[in-house]
């Protein structure tokens, strides 16, 4: 059940990439976060590595060193440690986000 709708959730649209015009540099970072809880997410349930790398072309997305990084992360098998994962990844790639603004 939780793969399936882990599953359903990253086939889901990823939040369109916004160009300058129309979204500020913050609200960029916001997007690159949450793509990047999205792929921790799928890490963190056991979905492979293989499937993800398709992501990098997703509007929004991150880079491809994105989702190798979130796969080098350690898999945990708690939901509280998964949880955990998930933000800290999403805070990272957001904390080089906004650094390189």
């Amino acid at each position: 059940m939780r793969r399936t709708v882990l599953t359903i959730l990253l086939l889901a649209p990823l939040p369109v990439q916004a160009s300058s015009n129309n979204h500020s540099p913050d609200q960029l970072c916001h997007l690159r976060g949450s793509w990047a809880a999205t792929v921790m997410s799928a890490r963190q349930a056991g979905i492979p590595l293989s499937s993800q790398l398709h992501l990098e072309n997703a509007p929004g997305a991150g880079t491809r060193d994105e989702i190798l990084a979130a796969y080098e992360h350690p898999r945990f098998s708690t939901a509280p440690m998964q949880q955990r994962a998930v933000e800290d990844y999403r805070n990272e790639v957001e904390l080089r986000c906004f650094k390189n603004q």
